[in-house]
């Protein structure tokens, strides 16, 4: 490298510093919750794949973390774990063609690359199987010998898959490896492990990724090294996927990584980010493969600020979408933290950057509970979807206990969306006199329909509708019959639910969807969209723990002693919408209806009741001038706080009054606001 291209590099450096100091001292302060550490292992046994060895094959002063490893002998000879394979056949394995790029693969492009990869999942409490102790001392737990097939903990079900890519010259055969491989699978993944074998590539070592010499004077083999990463990962994918054993148990759409070291830049690259190929921080894109849709980096490789990983000013990661935890320790200096912040600033997805408060380089024991509760979330969150991961991680400033862990770079993923209020036809207006509630909390949508029998009576139906893809959620419909809502006291062991169909709930954007339904023989589908009358309010699942404190009282309310009865209320600005949902003096399903304005007294809203009729739930077209509001009495809310308040009635002559809460069907409950 030239003078003039190494003085460049370091003036870098220096800036980079100073980046460091103004985005830490800019953004560490804005998540605040302090959580606890997520139990270890998680709730499932673990399992693995077959990597039986005969260990006798190891000659004497060798051992056979080398063969694990893939470092060559001191005559260049190789080794590598397809040695002492004892059972290859029923071992994973694949064999990679390298492109033709020598730019990328030096001497190894267009050559095969043989792989071995390990395979770890949740299992079944029983699982009989033995483990399989190493010469280190670990133990693969509950290992599959010969032809078996994994004995998953839910045969029937798809579960998310996380690709694992160790540091440069380990194996997934290490101990702290593997003790992280088998945390990620007690928790419900399905962990795939590929033995990179970097030394069969370049001699890089560990201590060599902060030596600017060492890197520009051996660069054709170390570029080859970290650009057949990526590619071995997806490889790996392809490899379960195809295979019969697996490709039936794993879902192809929630698919995630977590990479060690130069792991982490193993994820970028799969993802598509350019890799440095040049003492001129030049760049070229590896590959991209799109269904690895998040992943974690633990101490991830971003370069040295002299020489970034990911091209000039790591301008590689433009407009790289993957979402992307980074866990980086402060006293780092083989994977500094100073890159990763300009690295991660690159990304136009999600990302987030946490430090661990004087951690160097490897694995930090007493931050266990720290990287795992960070990793977990993350993953959760943005893997496998779920509503409360996701609604956790914008609030999370550090773990309890532990190590000494911040957030630096906030969390700026969106919260899920949430679909929660009175929704009718679209286009708007055009079937006013029906319409469906939904109250939305983490995966779960309550949907209490609002419409009309055969007679043109008014009629409510309920569906409790789980999610089953991002974006829609299906459940059984049922009619309820129960005690009149006057009855004192109501008996909710008179309630009587009946199934009369299924329905599906489509959302295209957190405003429009279908509802498809089939209810006593009729299917149907309709176009519907949100009912605006007011400010709609930011809905999130998970916002707050204290329901108690919200001032937007949007939700599904009930008395907790009287279940089978309840009231939908949509809040928009100072105008509450409430549905009653309860039964007439016969006991057949009657909904009421009220828009109750805000009084001069405060939380205190109020408005006239209305009974409709109209046109069947089945009229094709359903005419919006056959609706009938009667006015049949009054009704307010006094609320005492957000999550208790007063519903005082008269309908049709008979007044009552009842204490009310919210309904919270899938904890913590959704804040709007």
């Amino acid at each position: 490298m030239s003078t003039k291209t190494l003085a460049s590099n370091l003036r870098c450096a220096k800036a980079l510093a100073t980046l460091f100091a103004i985005y830490t001292a800019s953004v560490a302060a804005d998540p605040t919750l302090v959580v606890p550490p997520l139990p270890l292992p998680g709730p499932y046994p673990v399992a693995c794949s077959n990597v039986a060895q005969d260990f006798s094959r190891v000659p004497p002063g060798e051992n056979a973390q080398d063969y694990w490893d893939g470092t060559p002998r001191s005559d260049g000879s190789a080794r590598y774990i397809t040695d002492l394979l004892a059972d290859p056949v029923n071992t994973l394995d694949l064999t990679l063609a390298a492109p033709p790029n020598g730019n990328l693969y030096g001497s190894f492009a267009g050559q095969n690359v043989q792989y071995v990869v390990i395979a770890c999942y949740p299992t079944t409490a029983d699982n009989p199987r033995a483990d399989y102790t190493l010469p280190n001392g670990v133990v693969v737990p509950h290992m599959q010998v010969g032809s078996d097939a994994p004995l998953l903990a839910d045969p029937t079900a798809r579960l998310p898959m996380l690709l694992f890519s160790h540091g440069l010259s380990g194996s997934p055969l290490d101990g702290e490896y593997l003790q992280a491989i088998t945390v990620l699978a007690s928790n419900g993944y399905v962990v795939a492990a590929t033995f990179h074998g970097d030394p069969r590539f370049s001699s890089l070592q560990i201590n060599d990724l902060a030596d600017v010499v060492y890197l520009l004077t051996h660069l054709p083999n170390v570029v080859a090294l970290q650009a057949l990463r990526p590619l071995s990962l997806s490889a790996t994918l392809d490899l379960l996927l195809g295979n019969p054993q697996w490709r039936d148990h794993i879902d192809p759409q929630r698919i995630g990584g977590f990479g060690a070291s130069l792991g982490g830049e193993s994820m970028m690259l799969m993802a598509g980010a350019g890799l440095t190929t040049s003492a001129g921080l030049s760049w070229t894109q590896v590959t991209a493969d799109p269904r690895l849709k998040a992943a974690v980096g633990y101490v991830p490789y971003f370069g040295q600020p002299f020489f970034p990983a990911f091209g000039r000013d790591q301008h590689g990661l433009d407009n790289i979408a993957l979402p992307f935890l980074a866990i980086s320790g402060t006293a780092d200096t083989v994977a500094p933290i100073a890159p990763t912040i300009q690295g991660l600033g690159r990304l136009t997805g999600t990302r987030e950057l946490v430090e661990l408060v004087g951690v160097t380089h490897g694995f930090d024991v007493p931050s266990t509970n720290d990287i795992f509760t960070w990793t977990l979330t993350f993953l959760d969150a943005q893997v496998r979807g779920d509503a409360t991961a996701s609604a956790l991680l914008p609030q999370m400033a550090s773990v309890a206990g532990g190590g000494d862990d911040h957030v630096i770079i906030p969390y700026n993923g969106s919260p899920a969306p949430n679909y929660g209020g009175l929704w009718w036809n679209a286009p708007a207006g055009s079937e006013a006199g029906w319409g469906i509630d939904f109250a939305h909390q983490g995966d779960v949508i309550f949907a209490t329909w609002l419409t009309y029998d055969a007679t043109g009576a008014s009629w409510w139906l309920s569906m409790t509708a789980l999610k089953t893809l991002d974006g829609a959620y299906a459940g059984t419909i049922y009619q309820t019959s129960g005690p009149p809502f006057s009855t004192v006291p109501f008996n909710p062991n008179s309630v009587v639910a009946t199934a009369v169909g299924a329905g599906t709930l489509k959302f295209s954007d957190v405003n429009n969807g279908t509802f498809s339904y089939t209810v006593n023989g009729v299917a149907q589908t309709k176009m519907i969209t949100r009912e605006v009358f007011g400010p709609l309010p930011t809905c999130v699942f998970g916002a707050q723990d204290n329901l108690a404190t919200a001032t937007n009282y949007q939700d599904l309310w009930w008395d907790p002693a009287e279940s089978g009865w309840g009231i939908s209320i949509t809040q928009q600005g100072n105008t509450i919408y409430a549905v009653w949902f309860t039964y007439d003096q016969s006991g057949k399903p009657l909904w009421l209806a009220v828009t109750a304005t805000q009084t001069v007294q405060s939380g205190v809203y109020a408005g006239t009741l209305y009974q409709a009729s109209g046109p069947a739930f089945s009229a094709v077209p359903f005419n919006p001038a056959n609706v009938n509001l009667t006015p049949v009495g009054t009704a307010t809310f006094t609320f005492a706080n957000g999550n208790s308040a007063t519903f005082a009635y008269t309908a049709f002559g008979i007044s009552q009054s009842k204490i009310i809460a919210r309904q919270i069907f899938q904890s913590p409950g959704t804040l709007c606001q």
